[in-house]
């Protein structure tokens, strides 16, 4: 696997919702909708690292965040 710099891919900020609506899959979404999908991938992402997290501390190994 290809190893990745974190600090290539880590956000300084949060999701916009101009970002979001920026996308053409949600540039019909009102500005409530485009808060909701933040907050669920924020949700999910949380949900996807608490995991991670998990797993790698069932096998012995720690992680740096």
């Amino acid at each position: 696997m290809k190893y990745v710099d974190k600090e290539d891919i880590t956000r300084k900020h949060d999701l916009t919702i101009e970002e979001v609506k920026s996308l053409p899959m949600f540039s019909h979404f009102t500005d409530e909708q485009a808060e909701e999908a933040i907050r669920t991938i924020k949700t999910f992402v949380e949900i996807a690292l608490e995991y991670h997290k998990k797993e790698k501390e069932n096998h012995g190994e720690m992680t740096d965040f």
